[in-house]
């Protein structure tokens, strides 16, 4: 018997709050090394209080906008943002910068890792604070920075991914605290709009969060861009389907919808393509008028 078949087994016979809770123990134990690294958010705690911020992500419709004025904005660019035509504009400004990226994991190998964050270092300003996700996968980010010395001289704040979110998750404010272990998120921009509260963010704009993959035909309209090192094959290696996506899609919708419900902030959706309708749109043309 496998592990994975044996943790199937596991699950099924065991209660689901029962099991639930003895994931979390285990996730809160790899947190634990990491616990030195991750208080040290609270340099972050209403940082930018009653300001604005925009969250740039990967989808398509984010090819029709003109992002040059956000030069003059606060920005989080996620994962693979930094291969945008206009990634040095955005982040040459005189404002903080971010940019944030997921916890890694399998399928992709520690190479195809190793080059994807040495690539990225090229382009990111040294001026620009990472925000790079740990979890309980042992070839974690950090351990790929330690071993091949990558992003050296960049500031980086680190945050902990391991509260599983669930049917019976009953919210809780310290699950988005990002100077201790938050939310497990299946997408990149979850975490940014946590990260972004915890600023004390008074407005928060979404751009690129388009979550209409099981909409697209062709594999190379899923982003503003085709190719990128760390997604090579990547419906064929991530056993790719419109269901596994539509239960992976409802998932990120339902970790929207519980920090539309339990957190007073502004947040707004500026991709007038998207399936994510549970933040109001705005036309980014006006808001930076």
């Amino acid at each position: 018997m496998t592990k994975q078949e044996f943790k199937q087994k596991i699950k099924y016979w065991l209660p689901p709050i029962i099991f639930d809770k003895l994931q979390y123990l285990k996730a809160y134990k790899n947190f634990l090394q990491y616990k030195n690294l991750v208080t040290n958010n609270i340099e972050l705690k209403d940082k930018h209080k009653g300001k604005r911020c925009f969250i740039l992500g990967s989808g398509p419709s984010i090819k029709k906008e003109d992002l040059k004025p956000l030069k003059n904005e606060i920005v989080f660019a996620l994962n693979n943002f930094y291969v945008h035509a206009d990634f040095k504009t955005i982040m040459s400004g005189e404002v903080p910068k971010y940019y944030m990226t997921a916890p890694i994991h399998k399928p992709q190998t520690e190479k195809e890792w190793k080059d994807w964050f040495e690539d990225m270092e090229k382009f990111v300003p040294q001026s620009t604070t990472m925000l790079l996700g740990l979890n309980s996968y042992k070839e974690n980010i950090k351990y790929i920075f330690d071993k091949y010395s990558v992003f050296q001289k960049h500031n980086i704040n680190w945050y902990f991914a391991g509260v599983n979110i669930n049917d019976f998750y009953q919210f809780n404010i310290k699950d988005i605290d990002v100077s201790n272990m938050i939310w497990s998120a299946n997408t990149v921009s979850i975490y940014a709009i946590i990260m972004a509260i915890y600023m004390g963010f008074d407005e928060i704009y979404l751009l690129g969060m388009d979550h209409n993959y099981m909409c697209i035909q062709k594999e190379n309209n899923y982003r503003f861009y085709q190719n990128a090192i760390h997604q090579r094959k990547e419906i064929e290696r991530t056993n790719f389907s419109n269901t596994n996506e539509f239960l992976a899609t409802g998932k990120a919708l339902l970790l929207y919808e519980i920090l539309y419900k339990n957190i007073n902030a502004n947040i707004y959706n500026c991709s007038d393509n998207s399936l994510l309708d549970t933040f109001e749109y705005q036309n980014l043309k006006d808001i930076l008028k």
